[in-house]
């Protein structure tokens, strides 16, 4: 009984969500983000330990991360001056002109921090719904997911796992991709880009297979 109480709780705990940071940009100042990005308008790059665009008068800075499928992204912002910036999520990549491109935005003019928020379809609009936020931040984590074609942003003002404020946007139009990316402007920077995943169940069945494997071994030691 034990046992089978010990396994169901491995299998749970590995089949939830988790949390994957794919990039911290821990590394040395470089014009580019390195191999792992692919741009795909304008250009991005590593400074003081940060991600952000490499031009900052180019308005559709938009990367790719290569390899890797999903319906949602998170990625840690900093709003570093008063300046127009902003950084974007980019969901549901096929191409430069079919994404979901969801971003927080100073709008400039002696604004302090991010104050504004966009849903886009394509790289920086021009389609979609750019509002004023609830309550403007200077630093947080944002989130961007989509079901369907419906997407959702959560900004965590504080970093403690827990959205402030939460919108959501239905497209009304699927991309047809599940590519991730992000976009910059400006001098606003990001940190720690990442994606919640669930394993597929090709991983799920191996990992089963695994746990009756552990489950015959510990049952012949129990039985000597």
């Amino acid at each position: 009984m034990k046992l089978r109480v010990f396994l169901a709780v491995l299998l749970f705990a590995a089949s939830v969500a988790y949390a994957d940071t794919l990039d911290n940009f821990n590394r040395p100042d470089s014009p580019t983000l390195g191999p792992n990005w692919t741009v795909q308008s304008g250009g991005a790059e590593i400074y003081s330990l940060t991600a952000r665009a490499s031009n900052a008068s180019q308005a559709f800075n938009l990367v790719t991360y290569n390899g890797v499928s999903s319906n949602n992204a998170f990625v840690d912002v900093y709003s570093v001056d008063s300046s127009l910036a902003y950084i974007a999520l980019d969901i549901a990549y096929l191409d430069v002109n079919n994404n979901y491109f969801i971003k927080v935005q100073n709008q400039g003019g002696g604004a302090s921090g991010f104050n504004y928020a966009a849903f886009y379809y394509g790289n920086n609009g021009p389609t979609g719904d750019f509002f004023l936020l609830n309550s403007p931040f200077t630093s947080g984590q944002i989130t961007a997911s989509f079901l369907g074609t419906i997407a959702t942003l959560s900004i965590d003002t504080n970093f403690d796992g827990i959205a402030d404020q939460t919108y959501t946007f239905d497209y009304g139009i699927s991309t047809g991709g599940t590519g991730i990316g992000l976009g910059l402007y400006g001098t606003a920077q990001a940190d720690n880009f990442g994606t919640s995943a669930i394993p597929e169940p090709g991983s799920m069945l191996l990992l089963g297979t695994g746990l009756l494997g552990v489950a015959g071994t510990i049952r012949r030691k129990l039985s000597l």
